[in-house]
């Protein structure tokens, strides 16, 4: 039998782009049996035209909900997805898929045990707003667990579950998370496997609306680390994140995995906690810039 794919859509003031991206979905070599949309109060016209696509479409279903944000929005849209599926697409509203976005990850997927939590994650290709290659995002060099609290190396646009990983996931939802794509991250990273594949499904438009934008050249690495560094806005910090992983998910963890979360969860506390963890931290960042940024953040009181 083939497997069915659910594809999981939050939409917020999408009109520009959503019927692009729409009609990238429904060309896939591998069709969705389900297209699940959730419109997070738009005040455009992005519901009307989405509840058009339901009535031309069988296999796309839309509903429009109270503004929620990205994180919670998408963590909805999976919370109530068909438990028959077997697989479940996370989609942003302004990108275009690749006719072969999903038989790709498939490929990847599909090999593994479908009692094992998968996660599949792929790189992007950067767009403008007009479709013109940008770049592409970095891959990653590792994954895991130590990474994941730090930082989020599967962007949600390009994220596959399988049932087992949405079923661990929803089970214990958080009441707050940096990003729905982040806490998958982290959860399948503790408690499953994490596939990257290097080839780009998407083209993934760089634009002024962007929930969640990507630096593509030096200058911009650069800038967005040292305003990350600077800001301090009272927003949900990397601990934070993590004290709600550990309270969802902290009495299920293996003692290795355990630990490395009470060590980083330690940084909460006061500066010599902080100048002994920083001296011999668990967690990692991609690269060693960016290890040596949140190394003076937690110094520093940051995270």
């Amino acid at each position: 039998m083939p497997h069915k794919i659910q594809v999981l859509l939050s939409t917020y003031n999408g009109t520009q782009f959503i019927s692009q991206q729409l009609e990238s979905i429904l060309s896939q070599s591998c069709q969705p049996a389900l297209i699940s949309i959730r419109d997070d109060a738009s005040s455009d016209k992005t519901y009307k035209l989405v509840t058009e696509y339901a009535a031309a479409h069988s296999n796309i279903k839309a509903v429009r909900g109270e503004r929620l944000g990205p994180a919670r929005s998408f963590l909805e849209l999976l919370r109530g997805a068909d438990s028959d599926c077997d697989y479940f697409a996370f989609a942003d509203q302004d990108d275009v898929w690749m006719p072969a976005k999903l038989e790709n990850a498939l490929a990847m997927l599909v090999p593994h045990s479908s009692s094992e939590p998968l996660l599949y994650c792929s790189r992007l290709e950067y767009v403008d707003a007009q479709l013109g290659h940008r770049g592409y995002s970095k891959t990653p060099t590792q994954v895991g667990f130590a990474n994941a609290l730090v930082e989020n190396v599967a962007m949600g646009c390009t994220v596959v579950l399988n049932r087992e990983a949405r079923r661990i996931i929803i089970e214990r939802l958080p009441a707050r998370a940096l990003m729905h794509d982040w806490w998958c991250y982290l959860v399948i990273s503790a408690f499953g496997r994490v596939i990257y594949d290097e080839r780009s499904g998407l083209k993934y438009r760089l634009h002024g609306r962007n929930a969640v934008g990507a630096p593509t050249n030096v200058v911009q690495q650069i800038t967005r680390r040292l305003v990350r560094f600077l800001k301090h806005d009272g927003a949900l910090k990397l601990t934070d994140q993590a004290l709600n992983f550990f309270q969802c998910f902290g009495a299920l963890l293996n003692e290795r995995e355990l630990n490395i979360l009470q060590r980083f969860l330690a940084v909460r506390g006061k500066l010599w906690s902080r100048l002994i963890y920083s001296a011999q931290m668990d967690v990692w960042r991609q690269s060693r810039i960016d290890t040596a940024i949140l190394r003076a953040m937690i110094l520093a009181g940051r995270v």
